[in-house]
């Protein structure tokens, strides 16, 4: 009786393991590709806070707005938010320049400025792996997922803006009076400036991430 008792066992618990097998093969299986997911769009994720953090900078520069707080900012974005190592040299020299006095700074980056109208070239930046991923995004926990969900939308405000200046640009070819051509700079100055703190809210984002 024990005998048969044994083999039943048996016969039961290879019935359950050949059952469960693949359900635990493929919970390892996605764990193991969650990890890896998470650790390649968080590499993504920084590498395009470090281009975004300069390209606010380049805004800042040619609108005469840089100050002290903004190159604190950068500097810490370039340090802890983007990684970006191949910034290395250039966060030296921002070092450098927060050694200088609030006038100097003032004054350094005024020589930057652009009087007409004209502002830096803005670019969107693509996330392929981010994109690739969101239909899965359910798999990492709701933490994550929010966070990268909140930073695609505001990349996705980010990519309208830059849609609009190319508008702003084009229509700066027309044959306007006085009048609205100053209209047609200011408004591309202030979406100029409104890319730059968007995209501004995009690398803080990032590096909440790993906060």
């Amino acid at each position: 009786m024990n005998d048969l008792l044994e083999k039943l066992a048996i016969l039961v618990i290879g019935w359950l393991l050949g059952l469960l097998g693949p359900a635990i093969a493929d919970a390892i299986r996605r764990k193991r590709e969650n990890k890896l997911g998470r650790k390649a769009i968080l590499s993504e994720l920084h590498e395009v806070g470090g281009v975004l953090a300069v390209a606010v900078f380049a805004v800042k520069s040619k609108q005469g707005t840089v100050d002290r707080a903004h190159l604190q900012w950068l500097t810490t974005s370039l340090e802890k938010g983007a990684r970006a190592t191949s910034y290395t040299d250039w966060i030296g020299q921002l070092k450098i320049q927060l050694g200088w006095s609030d006038e100097e700074i003032a004054r350094n980056f005024a020589t930057l400025k652009m009087h007409d109208g004209r502002g830096a070239l803005l670019q969107k930046y693509p996330v392929p792996l981010l994109d690739s991923r969101v239909s899965a995004l359910w798999s990492f926990d709701t933490s994550f997922q929010r966070r990268l969900l909140e930073i695609r939308q505001i990349m996705h405000r980010l990519d309208g803006l830059v849609d609009r200046t190319y508008k702003l640009h084009d229509m700066s070819f027309s044959n306007l009076d006085a009048t609205n051509r100053a209209l047609l700079n200011e408004n591309m100055s202030d979406t100029t400036a409104l890319y730059a703190k968007t995209a501004q809210q995009v690398v803080d984002k990032i590096a909440e991430l790993t906060s």
